[in-house]
């Protein structure tokens, strides 16, 4: 049996929250949490498969055992605007974006468990120096959100399970550009926490059904955005809510999840530059990213080859998260890509110990405007390559 100091636990932990920036594919959040998910599409309510489980579905930590898994994924964003006629790229000067991940679980008894999940957030663009758009000079912005949540799971009896997560989360927010037409520009950052709740069902022979639901994470206000943000600088992690079905003969599992997030709770993310959009730059009413709520439909497959090899394949699907109401926070976070393909395998070695890959493609999509050019549009658009690796210690 490996031992896993709690030293070396730490150290790990402090390494995934100085990560890099994340650029997230569904608003600021990635399309699913563990390489292993990710490689089916982001299924995992019901389908938990490694220790990154709880960030998920918190109920699902107490059947993959005891265990760490620590990943990494690479991501290649291209993204930008399309505004008075003239093209934008809001990828011009980035290369890569890093985005850690954390699992960790132990087993307390023969039907309870606890653990920690670390998961990385977030949206970004560079335009690259010398870029006029929409009046902002060089705009840039990223949004890093570290994600911890602190789980609890329990069997209630021989077919159910039941999860309680605390969710823990510090963001950082950098923007550059607005002081160009007079609002506030700069970095600040905030802290928040949450509640993640979770159910696991199993229905029939490999059959499982589960549930979850994350409240908002409340996070602090950042003075630096008063002005610029709605509620003086207020940007919360929205609630979200999901149901997921997996089934499993002999080598084969199937897994679907469907996922509603609640962004139009969060004014910053919310407010568009129309509608619910009415007050000055920092009100409650004014003007945020434009976002709409999203309901998100993953389905994955995986298969067996053999005790050493599992392959995994799915398609993830997202509903509009822009529409053509334009604001010009809109350039900063051009989230317009809904549709991805994903692949992975996993090769487990003698001891148990497994690697994971796993490789998306979100394919670029444009999200017409109206704005004010004289061509009458603001045109936002995003596509994304992912490429994650994870190594998983059972002990």
């Amino acid at each position: 049996m490996k031992r896993i100091e709690l030293p070396s636990l730490a150290l790990l932990l402090a390494g995934a929250l100085h990560g890099g920036a994340a650029t997230a594919t569904q608003g600021t959040f990635p399309h699913g949490y563990g390489v292993k998910s990710e490689g089916m599409g982001g299924v995992g309510v019901a389908l938990p498969q490694d220790a990154v489980a709880g960030a998920t579905n918190p109920a699902g930590m107490v059947a993959v055992g005891d265990r760490v898994d620590l990943g990494l994924a690479l991501l290649k964003v291209d993204n930008g605007a399309r505004f008075a006629g003239i093209d934008h790229s809001g990828s011009e000067d980035t290369s890569l974006y890093v985005i850690p991940q954390f699992g960790y679980n132990r087993m307390i008894d023969g039907v309870s468990s606890v653990g920690v999940s670390v998961v990385g957030n977030g949206v970004g663009t560079d335009y690259g120096s010398g870029d006029n758009v929409g009046g902002m000079a060089s705009p840039r912005s990223a949004l890093q959100q570290m994600v911890i949540t602190l789980s609890y799971a329990r069997r209630v009896g021989d077919a159910h399970a039941l999860g309680l997560g605390v969710v823990l989360a510090r963001q950082d927010l950098d923007i550059e550009g607005p002081a160009s037409i007079g609002l506030p520009e700069g970095r600040d950052h905030s802290w928040g926490a949450g509640l993640r709740l979770g159910w696991q069902g199993t229905l029939a022979p490999g059959l499982t059904l589960g549930a979850t639901y994350a409240s908002k994470v409340n996070m602090g206000r950042m003075d630096k955005f008063a002005g610029l943000l709605p509620e003086k600088g207020d940007m919360d992690i929205p609630a979200n809510y999901g149901l997921g079905l997996a089934w499993t003969r002999g080598a084969l599992t199937l897994g679907a999840d469907v996922l509603r997030i609640l962004w139009s709770d969060v004014r910053a993310y919310g407010n568009d530059g129309v509608g619910s959009a009415t007050g000055a730059p920092g009100s409650d009413h004014g003007p945020g990213f434009g976002w709409k709520d999203q309901t998100i439909w993953r389905f994955g497959a995986a298969y067996a080859l053999d005790a050493a090899w599992t392959l995994r394949a799915g398609y993830n699907h997202g509903s509009r998260l822009l529409d053509s109401r334009d604001t010009y926070l809109g350039v900063l976070a051009p989230a317009a890509n809904r549709r991805h393909v994903t692949a992975g395998a996993t090769h487990t070695f003698g001891d148990g110990d497994e690697l994971s890959v796993a490789y998306t493609r979100s394919f670029k999509e444009t999200t017409r405007g109206t704005g004010n050019g004289p061509d009458g549009m603001t045109d936002l658009y995003m596509g994304q390559h992912w490429l994650s690796v994870s190594y998983g210690l059972r002990f």
